[in-house]
């Protein structure tokens, strides 16, 4: 995995306010708190220079080192699309292109629909099985970079 690219995110959301003042010196329990009371997702908006809540928690996540396990409940969570949406963007972040195929590809299936921040109070709502497939077929999703990973068909 090319982490060149979750370094520029990360500096960026580091660099946030929301980061410095919600999130810096948190545990996981508040952690979690937040990630149950989020109501939509998104990465960055205004030109990717601001980031949203979800990813400023997708990357606190990281620093808390989560075991496979826990990574795995995340999206194996069927009661809320947006925790298990957490875990499908920290998969594809930091994991290898044939775990992410592994652990995404089942979501495909899951057609409910997302709230998903384009600007400050608009939201969009997108089928979860969209935002998967942007995960897994794209560079960029949301005004974050992603790596890319080698196709599909060449691990079969």
């Amino acid at each position: 995995v090319n982490l060149y690219y979750m370094e520029t995110t990360t500096r960026k959301i580091k660099n946030s306010y929301f980061w410095k003042i919600y999130l810096e010196s948190i545990d996981f329990e508040k952690w979690l708190l937040m990630v149950l009371n989020l109501s939509n997702i998104g990465c960055f908006l205004k030109n990717g220079r601001n980031p949203t809540t979800f990813i400023c928690l997708v990357v606190k996540l990281h620093e808390f080192k989560p075991s496979f396990s826990v990574i795995k409940e995340l999206i194996k969570n069927d009661s809320n699309p947006i925790i298990r949406l957490i875990g499908a963007f920290y998969i594809r972040f930091y994991y290898k292109p044939l775990i992410i195929y592994k652990l995404l590809e089942p979501l495909y299936y899951d057609y409910r629909k997302v709230p998903v921040l384009i600007d400050y109070n608009k939201t969009k709502m997108i089928c979860l099985d969209i935002i998967i497939d942007s995960l897994l077929s794209k560079t960029h999703i949301m005004g974050a970079k992603l790596s890319s990973i080698v196709k599909r068909f060449k691990y079969k």
